[in-house]
């Protein structure tokens, strides 16, 4: 793969398109000029004041930004390199990077970091181009297997009546029968009141466990392997960091890749890849795994004579047990832990051989009964992974990992092997591919640099970016406040100040806010210290789903929502129903945390200092990602605040000040009283 040139930082226009592809294709001429000086400019003609989108959509505003951002997508793409775009809330990201993917006549994956974003631009910006290009393209969304239903479940669970936890099961799966036969993809979010997570949808879902694969009699009509299928030949699939994962890892075992291996790939919310990818470039077995395999095999069981099968079904019956022995001599308490083979206890070594010498006896025995029955079963393949995670949790020397334990509850848990650094897999599985990868977020910068993202991901430094600014104006639509004196967090008399300072807060906004807390605990204390104290309405984060929440809270005047980290980015509330964004402390990751440990230790022996090069970078991303939450659109107004005073007193606070817009900053609470009375309405209209 070869990078030309210096990063883009001067928005030129785009050379180059693939002229033999499928698509029709807009040519995208060389240009010297800066973007919308030459009316023949393709970026100028669907982005500019008198575009293709300002003719079809009459309240368009003309963004610069956006302007520049689709030249930076459409010049990678031409030239198959790599790019980062960090595109400030309210650049308009998805129609820049969906346009010119579009236009290039290349095929195109688009992976986002959630599920809702995916919809959103399905149901949106993917029909609002197809009018305003008036260029046809095909495309399909893609999700993960437990999305589909499986029909073969389906009809076994029908077939057996014994099965059913309650009377609502049986109507439940009945609807579901009525539904298979009228829908096209299957999946299950297309039915609005059966909650994810379902136990009908856990249970009915395409899971790799127990699929045949082409052996089903249902195959030709699976949910699942027909959007695989119409994965391959559409021009713009959309999917998520999982999927795209999943497919990059596992794509072998599953059959072959499912995503087309040669599209254009745009890696949107790209701030939350290296999560994700730790995820899949290491290995896990948790007890809910072992669990359907204990079930798989016991049905394997019933069908061998009756010596093996009761040998068999015995091993199985003890799978469950051993796990939670093991669990439990790791970790004495609920919680995280670091596994260090060297110094594992010798109960739990026992435990673990015996678990190892049944997974060993099912992987023996499932494969000869399979076999003799003719039968096409993946128990066998499954209980030899399990010992091979086992064992290196256990007892693998490998450096590059950090062996962990998860335990909740007396035996349900996870152990795991997770790879310290991902960029150098990232880097040659992703980013030296040869296709153009185009890395966006509103967060890719701490202090004005990539460099971080950069380093943790694995993306070549030759690689062009483009930072572009929010077009909002922070200095008249918000305020930050940080207050002059209060306890540190952690330090005696914090939590009753931070309630305090909330209080007031929220008096001050009539409610209409988000206090986001880095931690379970600390949400659940102050939310049951200010119910009493409040007069708005008080929603927590564990009440109802997530999206049913946020639904309840755009719908309640004056709501205060309590929530942890999957509301400190991927939420979208404009207008007045937020005006507010309370943090509870600067976003650090917990330093106890196993991993954490593992990756600082990395950086430490690389002659860094860990706290300053990765955990303040990493905390300044998600406090980013926090601020983000509260202005949406040009129109919003509302107050920042931030009650931790290290912001204020640590010399790594300026590193998050620089980092975040540019709003006016105060330190006494009066001043943001006084700026809510003049800028903020009494009322939700």
């Amino acid at each position: 793969m070869g990078f030309r040139g210096p990063p883009v930082k001067d928005d030129r226009q785009i050379a180059g398109t693939d002229e033999s592809a499928a698509l029709p294709v807009l040519p995208f001429a060389v240009e010297e000029d800066p973007v919308g000086a030459r009316s023949d400019n393709p970026v100028v003609d669907v982005f500019g004041p008198g575009g293709l989108i300002a003719r079809h959509l009459p309240e368009w505003e003309h963004r610069p930004e956006q302007e520049r951002m689709c030249a930076a997508v459409a010049r990678a793409i031409a030239q198959m390199d790599v790019c980062l775009v960090e595109a400030g809330t309210g650049v308009g990201k998805t129609l820049a990077y969906l346009a010119p993917a579009i236009l290039s006549g290349r095929k195109v994956v688009v992976a986002t970091g959630t599920k809702a974003l995916m919809e959103q631009v399905r149901g949106k910006e993917v029909p609002f181009l197809a009018e305003a290009l008036g260029i046809p393209f095909t495309t399909a969304v893609l999700k993960g297997r437990s999305n589909y239903l499986c029909r073969s479940r389906l009809e076994a669970l029908w077939s057996s009546p014994g099965l059913f936890d309650a009377a609502s099961d049986r109507r439940g799966v009945a609807r579901l029968r009525k539904w298979a036969q009228t829908t096209v993809e299957g999946d299950f979010a297309e039915l609005d009141d059966l909650a994810e997570g379902h136990p009908l949808t856990r249970r009915l879902g395409c899971h790799a466990d127990g699929c045949t694969g082409r052996q089903c009699p249902h195959y030709t009509t699976c949910f699942l392997y027909l959007a695989r299928a119409r994965a391959q030949q559409v021009d713009v699939v959309l999917t998520n960091h999982h999927l795209f994962f999943a497919d990059l890892v596992l794509g072998d075992a599953e059959g072959g890749a499912f995503l087309p291996p040669e599209a254009t790939v745009i890696l949107d919310e790209a701030h939350g890849l290296e999560d994700v990818a730790t995820e899949y470039f290491g290995m896990s077995l948790s007890a809910g795994e072992l669990a359907e395999l204990a079930r798989d095999t016991q049905a394997l069981a019933a069908a061998a004579d009756p010596t093996t099968g009761r040998v068999l079904a015995g091993a199985a019956a003890r799978l469950g047990e051993g796990f939670g022995t093991i669990l439990r001599h790791i970790l004495p308490r609920e919680g995280r832990g670091r596994v260090d083979p060297e110094v594992v206890s010798p109960e739990a070594l026992k435990a673990w051989h015996l678990l190892d010498m049944d997974l060993e006896g099912v992987a023996l025995q499932a494969h000869e009964i399979a076999h003799g029955l003719e039968r096409d079963s993946d128990v066998a393949s499954r209980a030899t992974q399990a010992r091979a995670v086992l064992a290196e949790v256990m007892a693998g020397a490998d450096t590059a990992v950090v062996r962990l334990a998860d335990r909740k509850g007396l035996s349900s848990g996870s152990l795991s092997a997770l790879p310290i650094d991902v960029s150098g897999a990232l880097r040659e599985r992703v980013f030296l591919t040869g296709r153009p990868i185009v890395l966006t977020s509103a967060t890719l910068t701490v202090d004005g640099s990539t460099a971080f993202m950069k380093g943790r991901l694995g993306v070549p430094d030759e690689s062009a970016e483009v930072i572009l600014a929010s077009p909002f104006d922070y200095a008249k639509q918000a305020i930050l406040y940080v207050p002059a004196s209060m306890p540190e967090p952690g330090a005696e008399g914090h939590p009753e100040a931070f309630d305090n300072e909330v209080e007031r807060l929220l008096n001050a906004t009539k409610g209409r806010a988000f206090i986001l807390f880095t931690s379970h605990a600390a949400l659940q204390r102050s939310a049951q210290a200010l119910r009493g104290r409040l007069a708005w309405p008080i929603l927590v984060q564990g009440e109802m789903p997530r999206d049913a929440l946020v639904k309840k809270f755009r719908s309640t005047p004056h709501a205060c929502l309590f929530g942890t980290a999957t509301f400190w980015e991927g939420v979208d509330v404009a207008g007045e129903a937020l005006s507010c964004v309370i943090v509870d402390r600067l976003p650090f990751d917990p330093p106890d945390d196993p991993l954490v440990q593992a990756r600082a230790a990395a950086v430490t022996a690389s002659g860094e200092n860990a706290f300053r090069t990765y955990q303040v970078p990493l905390a300044v991303i998600r406090l980013r990602q926090g601020f983000g939450r509260l202005i949406r659109r040009r129109s919003d107004k509302g107050v920042i605040a931030v009650l931790d005073v290290r912001l204020r007193k640590r010399p790594y606070g300026k590193t998050f000040l620089r980092s975040l817009p540019p709003a006016p900053m105060v330190d006494d609470i009066a001043d943001v009283e006084a700026w809510c009375k003049k800028n903020l309405r009494k009322t939700r209209g």
